[in-house]
């Protein structure tokens, strides 16, 4: 609801769409896909290793870490797949963009399943490394 509602300000606010959905040729559907599974999965292995990690406790760097990795996903990934990263964000430019301007529904998969796989591949990932750590 949250991610539903913020592009609907935003749509009221500029009278524009946020479009979350595969680029121009030659980007399809599958790679869009690949591009919200990789960088969902650095996103999570940062934040888990710069927020969440006890070896990284009480240092204040993993705000600049995240938003950097946020920054780069968007822009190496966002002519590709739209960049949501997150099913909140898919869902919620979708809806607007296919209830405000006409859109469509179709692409809706990709910033949901994308995502999901990514976090889950990205927690395995940090799990394993935390436990080879210690």
């Amino acid at each position: 609801m949250a991610g539903i509602c913020a592009f609907a300000l935003g749509h009221f606010i500029t009278g524009k769409s946020v479009i979350i959905e595969p680029g121009a040729a030659p980007f399809t559907p599958a790679k869009a896909l690949i591009v919200e599974i990789i960088f969902t999965m650095a996103l999570v292995l940062v934040v888990m290793n710069t927020a969440a990690s006890k070896k990284t406790e009480g240092r204040g760097f993993y705000g600049l870490a995240i938003g950097f990795t946020i920054v780069v996903a968007a822009i190496a990934a966002g002519p590709i797949s739209g960049g949501a990263f997150n099913p909140a964000v898919g869902i919620g430019a979708t809806t607007i963009y296919a209830l405000q301007d006409n859109g469509t529904w179709s692409f809706l998969w990709i910033p949901v399943v994308g995502p999901l796989l990514g976090a889950v591949v990205g927690s395995f990932i940090w799990s394993a490394q935390e436990a080879a750590i210690d």
